[in-house]
């Protein structure tokens, strides 16, 4: 392309007087290169240069030495119908001159762009012969006819001719130019989506109830790390903390991925220092806001902060800090970045939420058993205790016969409320100390087909079903109340009836000692395979001693769900029961040997 200069024709007025507003000048403005190679293009096809008029601003551009030049303002009104047209025009035809009109279409800055230059049409070889045509373009004589010396003459058909075919062909390659950046666009665009949609596509799938808040942000911490071109990823999230009789307040907990600029102290007075709109939106802040001397973390150049919340409540934020320039031309946080991260932000919000919510329904189910338990308690003193103790020796029973551990949570929740049934059993027979007439014995076997009855309504409660109605039936099959026998009784029924005559027969009772592990022992191995599933036995001389410690200690109460106890040992905050004094046993058989051991009055 011929080197350009700034043309030195003077400002001149418009000499159209329907356009009193259109004023032009010679300007020198460096053209785009997208202008410039359009411009390149076609001066090659012309073998000569042009002029450059921006319609918009009135000035004419990128003129070279070798323009002929003229009072081109004068016809600012037609140049501006060529651009409107977007056809190639000729706006001056005085032979041997032709002012040729070529409107530019190379980039968005250029729709207001014609490209001029004035073409010779015949040889001339006198100033007489080019004076008229000077004279009607505003061009001295003496310079029209040097600039005419040695140039090629276009017939005029030829010019609008490879005019508009130039133009045809540039129009097609800008458009082609076009949409290969489109799709270039597009292709990098959906890329990026195709990653950020499978990342919180593994994401979602991880929104299981077990999965703890921690383990999820660290899931997506890991993942966005991938994605986010972020040089530090932090999820601060506050988890509420509980315990069996006591609850505490949330407490914080800080994750991060890369480079940390912020120790975790520092987090709390950061947000604060961020403002109240943090809590409610996301927020992004580049170095045009860091660069203030109010900033007060010098480490921090750009930032995205997202709270992740679950309704009206913040349950913390999600923070990317300080930009990692890539192959990419951004070199700073934009919506795409915080769009991923207020999503991130939103499926950890509904996740932590849900995980308060159950966490909620959990105690209070948990609250509603150990109720259950304890009315159990209330109704039949002289058995304070029993479920609890049955319940874990139930379990410590199940474990080691191979039960998983849904099966360990089943046999917990049946042993507090096998006998339910109990609070239907009319208080004189229940605590009568003595020996039960036949009349007494068969209303008290009804507590097993009652204890189903109070709770077949709680659909979370229907696995627990079998065990309370079915723990009083015998290997044998001489058991109530359906008399099933061996493997027809479910299997964690056939555990708790072991359990509950081991608690029984084994644990003090006001009116009587235990009865000695020798002897317990020794009726436990007769009763194998006659009253109680040999399998279940034989487990239980193998944990033996564990079970009497069970029997002789009490504890705190402990979770519903098993998979939180320490599977080898009883909690740390067991205590050894409190000594009973013994009552003066009273002769026959009472009602917690008939009813527990399964004996007959």
């Amino acid at each position: 392309m011929l080197p350009t200069k700034t043309s030195t024709l003077p400002d001149l007025p418009s000499a159209d007087a329907g356009h009193p507003s259109v004023t032009w000048a010679a300007g020198d403005r460096v053209v785009s290169a997208g202008l410039g190679e359009a411009l390149q293009g076609l001066e090659e096809a012309f073998g000569q240069s042009f002029a450059v008029m921006d319609l918009a601003s009135g000035r004419l551009e990128s003129v070279s030495a070798d323009w002929l030049g003229g009072d081109i303002f004068s016809r600012a009104a037609l140049c501006e119908e060529v651009a409107r047209r977007g056809r190639v025009e000729v706006l001056e035809d005085c032979a041997p001159l032709l002012v040729l009109a070529i409107p530019l279409t190379a980039d968005a800055e250029s729709t207001d762009l014609l490209a001029v230059s004035t073409f010779l049409t015949q040889p001339v070889s006198a100033a007489g012969e080019i004076a008229p045509a000077a004279a009607a373009l505003g061009v001295a004589e003496d310079h029209a006819l040097r600039w005419a010396e040695g140039r090629t003459a276009w017939p005029p058909a030829a010019l609008l001719s490879v005019g508009r075919s130039w133009h045809n062909a540039e129009a097609h390659r800008q458009k082609n130019e076009q949409l290969k950046a489109q799709l270039t666009d597009v292709s990098s665009h959906l890329l990026s989506t195709f990653e950020e949609l499978s990342m919180l596509h593994r994401l979602t799938e991880r929104l299981s109830l077990s999965s703890s808040e921690s383990e999820l942000c660290e899931l997506a911490l890991h993942w966005l790390s991938d994605i986010v071109p972020a040089e530090n990823l932090v999820v601060m999230i506050n988890t509420p903390q509980t315990t069996r009789t006591t609850e505490s307040g949330p407490t914080t907990e800080v994750l991060s991925s890369g480079n940390r600029r912020l120790e975790e102290s520092e987090f709390p007075s950061f947000i604060e220092r961020l403002g109240p709109e943090a809590a409610r939106r996301a927020l992004v802040l580049n170095r045009d806001k860091t660069s203030s001397p109010t900033w007060c973390y010098p480490d921090i150049k750009e930032l995205i902060s997202v709270p992740i919340r679950a309704g009206e409540r913040v349950l913390g934020w999600l923070f990317a800090l300080n930009y990692v320039p890539g192959a990419g031309v951004d070199t700073e946080f934009g919506t795409i970045e915080a769009s991923l991260l207020s999503s991130v932000a939103a499926i950890l919000g509904v996740h932590c939420g849900n995980i308060d919510l159950y966490r909620e329904q959990s105690e209070f189910f948990e609250s509603v058993i150990r109720a259950l338990s304890s009315s159990i308690d209330a109704k039949d003193p002289y058995t304070c205790g029993h479920s609890d103790r049955v319940a874990r020796i139930a379990v410590c029973l199940a474990r080691q016969i191979g039960c998983n551990a849904e099966e360990l949570n089943t046999i917990y929740l049946s042993g507090l409320l096998h006998d339910i049934g109990k609070i239907g059993i009319d208080d004189n027979v229940l605590r009568k100390p003595g020996k039960l007439t036949k009349e007494e014995y068969e209303h008290i076997k009804a507590h097993p087909e009652l204890g189903y009855k109070i709770l077949e309504g709680v659909k979370q409660l229907h696995k627990v079903l079998p065990v309370v109605l079915h723990h009083h039936e015998a290997w044998d099959g001489s058991g109530y109340p359906t008399g099933l026998a061996a493997e027809e009784c479910p299997r964690l029924a056939r555990i708790v009836a072991v359990a509950d005559s081991i608690d029984a027969m084994g644990s003090d009772r006001p009116y009587r000692k235990g009865m000695p592990a020798e002897k317990l022992d020794s009726i436990l191995q007769a009763g194998a395979g006659r009253q109680w599933d040999p399998d279940v036995i034989s487990g239980y001389f193998t944990v033996r001693d564990e079970v009497r410690r069970i029997t002789a200690t009490e504890r705190a109460p402990q979770a519903l769900d098993v998979r939180e106890w320490d599977a080898t040992q009883e909690p740390s905050d067991s205590q050894p029961a409190p000594n009973k004094a013994p009552a003066v046993e009273p002769v026959g058989a009472t009602q917690a040997d008939n009813t527990d051991a399964n004996a007959q009055p």
